[in-house]
């Protein structure tokens, strides 16, 4: 080893390893490679953009609204965008409609107010598909403000007695940024944008090379979140195929050598990254891929000679701005402002119930009227009139049947000027206070089942598989789950029986006798008959191989069970890959494939809607900081063997 590279082998063992929030825990000093010391200190940081582009992403899968709604001439409304590091916007695609016949455009301005883009107003009222230039938005810590303004040719009135004219904006994906090079040191291995990533660990990985797969996985998915990149651990003999033209990279992981992490045949198509080393010392080489701390290794190769992760603490309380809650809103008549938080960023498990301290602060009112109402999902949590104080200070419960893993909040602002033809200038300005605060209470009395998914699970669980070559199956369910958290994911791979007794959660690779032997008593035991509870209780036998994917508890553990056939498992994954919002997507407790392939999502025991509880996923959609689809799939059918009509009574669970 050079004396440069044992140099740069100590700087990066020196930095403590982060665990928790990425904005909160990444060190500032490591800027991304181009940014300027002044700007990198600020959070802000220009980027030039290289030739080449990514395919558009949607803005669900950056867990963003993927629609915007634009009320009035020259108001601004404003949307933050993420931009993970690494990569520039390009251009904003999508639909532009309106509801009222407008002659004129919508103008697209940064966070700084300067116009970088202008979007036509299509006429008689049609749809139109739009493509602009958005390279020039200024970039401020990881995000992108775009501000949308309608522009209005013929209305020169300017009073509340006209109808406004309205626009809205749906569809709507970025483009980044994505040229990808064949790489030639550890650093440029792992660029800003990615389609896919392939671990290789060979078909009997060691326990040691299996726990570094899975938290290299948890790793690398927080790194590129919320873009939807594919990481997936491979235990073939051979090598997986390259995909000509995708933007995909190869990492293997080798039990034994000398501890380090180098390019091998850099340069090239063929390029891959081979972590090795023994014991402790492979397991301490995956440190380095915690963040963008990697940008460091501007080397062939390089070793990480100490690690000392840095362990975020469990909080029952938490402010609105440590939640990345906020949001305002300018009303005239009525407006929504929708936000949201991570149920897993407070690091406590699953949570049962909530309570806000609302803090917000509006334009004082005077001889108008005026109201809010917040909601989570269709729960009505307060109303209350708005008055010349300017302060909102309520204290608000957030029922079990509201809570999930990511919550959403609803607020439905009006606001009504008394006098006849009010100018439109005459609004209302609400804006949520950063010092509220979000109290949670650990437990397991909430809709639990996949909405459970991954807050339960958030940051400390255990994985176990019985034959080491269904740890590529652990490996997905981890992706999914950290590809919907906040928070890094730290699993632990442990012994079975060792797993059993803990009291943490599990994710567990195993035939459904030895789901049996440990007591776990899963929704569906692929072995026996299929009993479907409701006014009748029916048992079928499919006489077939299931593939079974299942989210229970047992006492206060939550448990993700996966077993069945190597091949119905890859349909039930590819069935939740499939999904717009993935694990959030499903209801229920099961996920099931058959032998024809077709794959289910079944409510057997718990995690459906609670009794009296109605949730529209189409609010869910909107109302999700993440964009979360809540989508109940009425399946009556497994492998086209089972066909019972869905039942909604309720069986205790073990």
């Amino acid at each position: 080893m050079t004396a440069s590279l044992r140099r740069l082998s100590c700087a990066i063992a020196a930095f403590a390893l982060t665990a928790g929030l990425a904005v909160s825990e990444t060190p500032s000093a490591l800027a991304a490679p181009g940014d300027s010391p002044s700007n990198s200190s600020s959070g802000t940081k220009p980027r030039t953009s290289p030739t080449g582009a990514t395919p558009a992403i949607t803005w669900a899968q950056l867990g963003m609204t993927n629609q915007v709604e634009l009320i009035g001439a020259n108001q601004s409304s404003d949307v933050r965008m993420p931009v993970p590091d690494g990569v520039t916007p390009l251009r904003l695609t999508g639909t532009i409609s309106t509801a009222i016949d407008t002659a004129g455009r919508v103008d697209v301005f940064d966070a700084q107010d300067m116009q970088i883009a202008s979007i036509p107003i299509p006429q008689d009222l049609s749809t139109a598909p739009f493509s602009v230039n958005i390279s020039k938005a200024r970039i401020t810590d990881d995000a992108s403000t775009l501000k949308f303004v309608i522009r209005d040719y013929d209305n020169d009135r300017t009073d509340s007695c006209v109808h406004p004219p309205e626009v809205t904006l749906s569809q709507i994906a970025t483009t980044y940024s994505g040229t990808v090079s064949d790489p030639t040191t550890v650093a440029d291995f792992l660029p800003g944008y990615l389609d896919a990533i392939t671990i290789r660990v060979g078909p009997d990985p060691s326990p040691e090379q299996q726990q570094a797969a899975v938290a290299l996985v948890a790793k690398l998915t927080h790194m590129y979140r919320p873009l939807p990149l594919r990481i997936d651990v491979n235990t073939s003999t051979g090598r997986p195929p390259t995909e000509t033209g995708t933007a995909r990279r190869v990492i293997d992981i080798r039990d034994g050598g000398k501890a380090g992490i180098a390019v091998e045949h850099g340069g090239t198509a063929g390029a891959v990254l081979a972590i090795t080393g023994e014991g402790p010392a492979l397991l301490r080489q995956v440190e380095l891929f915690a963040d963008r701390r990697v940008a460091l290794a501007q080397t062939d190769s390089v070793s990480v000679m100490s690690a000392s992760e840095k362990l975020t603490s469990a909080n029952d309380t938490m402010t609105f701005s440590q939640l990345g809650l906020s949001g305002q809103a300018s009303v005239l008549n009525t407006a929504m402002l929708y936000s949201g938080f991570d149920a897993g960023a407070f690091g406590v498990g699953q949570i049962q119930s909530a309570k806000v301290h609302l803090l917000a602060d509006y334009t004082p009112v005077v001889d108008s009227e005026a109201s809010m109402l917040v909601r989570a999902g269709d729960t009505v949590l307060a109303s209350t009139r708005l008055d010349d104080t300017g302060k909102v200070d309520l204290d608000l419960d957030i029922p079990a049947e509201a809570i999930s893993s990511n919550v959403g909040l609803a607020f439905e602002l009006r606001y009504f000027p008394k006098r006849q033809c009010a100018p439109l200038t005459d609004r209302m300005t609400f804006v949520l206070d950063p010092n509220s605060t979000v109290t949670v209470t650990p437990g397991t009395n909430n809709r639990g089942g996949f909405p459970a998914l991954p807050m339960a699970f958030t940051p400390d669980f255990n994985v176990s598989v019985q034959d080491p070559a269904q740890i590529r199956y652990a490996a997905q369910a981890i992706h999914l789950m950290a590809q919907q958290s906040t928070v890094a994911l730290r699993p632990n791979v442990v012994p079975l029986d060792e797993a059993a007794r803990d009291s943490v959660g599990l994710i567990v690779v195993a035939p459904s006798d030895e789901l049996t032997r440990l007591g776990m008593n899963p929704p569906i035991d692929p072995a026996d008959p299929l009993r479907v509870d409701g006014s009748t209780i029916t048992e079928v036998d499919v006489k077939s191989t299931l593939g079974v994917v299942q989210a229970f508890s047992r006492g206060d553990k939550m448990i993700l069970a996966i077993s069945g056939d190597d091949a119905l498992l890859e349909h039930n994954f590819d069935f939740v890959y499939g999904l717009q919002s993935r694990w959030a997507s499903l209801d229920g407790d099961v996920v099931a494939t058959g032998v024809e392939g077709a794959t289910v999502n079944l409510t057997i025991r718990a995690g459906g809607y609670l009794e009296n509880q109605v949730v529209t996923s189409d609010h869910w959609r909107m109302w999700m900081w993440f964009t979360l689809a809540v989508s109940g799939i009425a399946a009556a059918a497994v492998a086209g063997a089972l066909v019972v009509r869905q039942r909604r009574t309720k069986r205790p669970a073990a």
